[in-house]
């Protein structure tokens, strides 16, 4: 069901960090957005029990998972541990369609405006996604999809406001070390950028109130459909 257009949508907005942790999500509203029904939207909601990133309370409905303090740490370790191994697998493999890849990405990324926050957002995680993809494990890739995942909602949940994205500066010296073939580098540089992440985020903090859902969609490109979907 991963492929279903809304769970995609909502994916999409949790990775943009706009749907917040404990963000409601009403079934009405949803299927306004969506176009579809309430049994579908049902459907979705249940598939994303199940993967953890929604929350069901009986009587209060369904809410976009929190994680805790322990979790968002737990999510950093693992981290480190699945892009040393897809950063060091890329550079044992690396060829020239790899390399222009790897390129064609930070080109985007650094000349892409900075204030566009949501999209910078997908454009970093991508680079993250991309290095995993490059690796040639599908399992991995799977992995470093829903990591990533987590990790939005780890800085939703737990980032200072204002806080700078260090990113864009990070990933061209990571690229840079890879193209060199400087695993040590390479590995060194991208465990002080996932340092750097984690550092920001002020674990313990109260999350935000969460944003309006119908609008949140309308920011991300989705519309809302018409009224009186049953």
């Amino acid at each position: 069901m991963d492929d279903d257009p809304v769970v995609q949508g909502i994916l999409k907005a949790i990775s943009q960090k706009r749907l917040k942790p404990g963000t409601k999500l009403g079934e009405d509203a949803l299927a306004q957005v969506f176009e579809t029904t309430r049994i579908h939207i049902r459907q979705v909601l249940a598939h994303l029990v199940s993967r953890h990133i929604v929350t069901h309370f009986p009587n209060r409905g369904a809410f976009i998972y929190r994680p805790t303090v322990q979790e968002a740490r737990d999510i950093f370790a693992a981290r480190r541990v699945l892009e040393t191994t897809t950063v060091a697998t890329v550079i044992d493999k690396l060829d020239a369609d790899m390399r222009r890849k790897l390129k064609q990405h930070i080109s985007r990324e650094t000349g892409h405006d900075r204030n566009d926050r949501w999209a910078s957002l997908a454009l970093t995680a991508d680079f993250h996604i991309l290095i995993a993809e490059l690796a040639g494990n599908s399992v991995l890739l799977d992995f470093a999809k829903e990591l990533m995942l987590r990790t939005s909602l780890a800085i939703a949940t737990f980032e200072v406001p204002g806080s700078p994205d260090c990113s864009p500066d990070a990933h061209p010296v990571i690229t840079d070390m890879i193209l060199a073939g400087d695993k040590a580098g390479a590995l060194a540089a991208m465990n002080r950028h996932l340092d750097e992440i984690e550092h920001r985020l002020h674990l313990g903090a109260t999350a935000p109130d969460p944003d309006d859902i119908v609008a949140i969609f309308q920011d991300i490109g989705i519309a809302p459909a018409r009224r009186g979907v049953a």
